[in-house]
């Protein structure tokens, strides 16, 4: 069944599931069907697994969700899946990143989109500091930005040594 999910073959894994198998399996790695499924965007393969009760916000032993590596990997339609699913939009990594943050980080602005719409706390910092914008400023991902300020992200928070999204932003040369 991970194999399955992993490499997109829905038809396969509804088969699998249908004849019994585990929808949440962990293997020695602590890897489950879902999170394969998310990282890898085949949003058929998560469906078929939450429709049969695979827990929505289980972790990897890093603290990566399912939907913290669909929004790292810019997999929209995983994540809204896992969201429609109940997942929890800010469960933090040990760094203090979010799904937010890492679709931010990205650039992947539609993931960020369906994070915002679904209450995504824009001001969650990582452990040193920075926010969604601050990252996405900082890397250029201009439409990530624009999409955290029109939705009420601080402009103006800085991180301990005074440095802002701007400051970022015109660090490394983008000026939109």
């Amino acid at each position: 069944l991970m194999h399955a999910c992993q490499n997109g073959h829905e038809q396969c894994a509804r088969a699998l599931i249908k004849a019994g198998a585990v929808v949440d399996a962990v293997n020695n790695e602590g890897v489950r069907a879902l999170i394969k499924a998310a990282q890898n965007g085949h949003d058929l393969c998560a469906r078929a697994l939450i429709e049969k009760g695979a827990t929505v916000d289980a972790q990897l032993p890093s603290g990566h969700t399912a939907l913290m590596l669909a929004c790292q990997n810019g997999h929209e339609q995983c994540a809204r899946a896992l969201i429609e699913a109940g997942a929890v939009v800010d469960t933090q990594l040990p760094s203090g990143s979010t799904a937010l943050i890492l679709a931010a980080q990205n650039g992947h602005e539609q993931c960020a989109r369906a994070l915002i719409e679904n209450g995504a706390d824009l001001e969650k910092q990582q452990n040193a500091g920075w926010t969604a914008l601050m990252y996405s400023a900082q890397n250029g991902h201009e439409q990530c930005a624009r999409a955290l300020i029109e939705a009420g992200a601080a402009v103006n928070a800085t991180l301990p040594n005074g440095e802002g999204a701007l400051n970022l932003a015109c660090q490394n040369g983008h000026v939109q």
